[in-house]
């Protein structure tokens, strides 16, 4: 079976999906996790285009090396590229045998996968409580917090006696019946980071997410010699050669996105490494379905699997809202792993009214100054 088109389609305000089209009839999905710079990912799969038409779609490893290695400019730009074209590869897979992705590695070490409820608080504590209460009655397990936000201008002191505040307050509502995780979101700088990451360590934080910038490891390994509260990064990383020098450096939480990390192919070779290093692994999900279902399947066969990323409401029901017959479901903080063939979803016939492409604004006075992410949940109506 030979490849004979890539599509890119554009959805939404941060959706790249791929389809990859074979001379038998039989279409992979894949999709781009670069959510900030669609368009020049578009434009990188129209280039790479000519060079995989006619390849033999079973050679998942050998094309996903080749345009890694023999494509003289790395970044996340082409490594988006490769990991949708990859993805779509891997769908095309198990359509072919009739099985879903994760019974091509070894099938189900588990048959749901634990997801947090993600919540972004403010000054308004009355609400931040009604958030942390919801998603306990809705029956998570786990809640990420941002303590970072809504604090321009402050003192250094007021900033961190507010994020210790925050957490401390998200720790007194809910007990020690759930898992707290702390995302910093490198908004911090590095000794702003350690001193909060310290007042923490009494608090059972289930890990604290990108303190640092993950430019420099030396820092990151200065970063986690210094707390014994686990740290988690990788969301930024393209490579399984910066996710080897970051655990090296101490990460104890792997955070791989199928999305930019070559694919499901790149992805299963940071869980393999996470798992000689004796660190979990949380998959780094920011986009829409492909990355979901593919990272459903990789959390469905990995030993090392700890929790994973889900979207704040109106972000989630875009995605489902791409989706074709096939739904995800979420219910009391897990999701079920999709069982159909390859990846087990479809996107919808009509996803072009459902969710007709929106460009993203750019704006430099405004946290991500790209725009367009939902980071904010709100309360929903009883």
């Amino acid at each position: 079976m030979k490849i004979t088109k890539i599509e890119p389609i554009l959805a939404g305000n941060r959706h790249l999906f791929v389809k990859v089209h074979t001379d038998e009839g039989i279409v992979g999905l894949g999709e781009s996790g670069l959510w900030a710079m669609r368009e020049g990912v578009v434009g990188t799969l129209k280039c790479l285009e000519p060079v995989i038409v006619g390849e033999d779609v079973n050679r998942i490893n050998f094309i996903n090396e080749r345009l890694y290695e023999e494509h003289q400019f790395k970044g996340m730009n082409i490594q988006s590229a490769i990991s949708a074209i990859d993805l779509a590869l891997w769908d095309i897979k198990g359509k072919v045998l009739g099985v879903p992705v994760y019974d091509l590695f070894g099938g189900k070490y588990r048959d749901k996968i634990r997801v947090w409820r993600h919540i972004t608080p403010n000054n308004d504590m009355g609400l931040f409580k009604a958030l942390l209460l919801e998603a306990k009655e809705e029956g998570f397990t786990a809640v990420r917090i941002n303590p970072c936000r809504d604090m321009e201008g402050w003192a250094t002191s007021k900033r961190l006696a507010t994020m210790y505040n925050r957490i401390a307050f998200a720790r007194e509502v809910l007990g020690d019946q759930m898992d707290i995780a702390i995302e910093i979101h490198r908004e911090l700088n590095g000794d702003e980071s350690l001193m909060l990451c310290k007042m923490l360590e009494n608090l059972n934080i289930l890990f604290f997410e990108d303190p640092i910038r993950s430019e420099n490891v030396e820092t990151l390994k200065d970063f986690t010699a210094k707390t014994v509260v686990p740290i988690a990064a990788g969301e930024r990383c393209i490579s399984i050669q910066e996710f080897e020098m970051m655990l090296n450096a101490g990460m104890r939480i792997a955070r791989p996105d199928v999305c930019t990390l070559g694919g499901f192919t790149g992805s299963m070779k940071v869980c393999a490494l996470a798992e000689a290093h004796h660190a979990y692994i949380v998959p780094h999900v920011p986009v829409s379905v492909i990355n979901i279902a593919a990272s459903l399947h990789m959390a469905a066969v990995i030993p090392n699997f700890l929790i994973m990323e889900t979207f704040p409401p109106k972000t989630f029901k875009q995605a489902l809202d791409c989706m074709g017959e096939y739904k995800f479901k979420l219910k009391d903080g897990y999701m079920e792993i999709p069982d159909g063939p390859g990846w087990g979803v479809e996107l919808a016939d009509d996803i072009a009214e459902k969710t007709p492409y929106v460009t993203i604004p750019w704006r430099l006075d405004q946290h991500n100054c790209y725009g367009g992410a939902d980071t904010t949940d709100k309360v929903t109506a009883k």
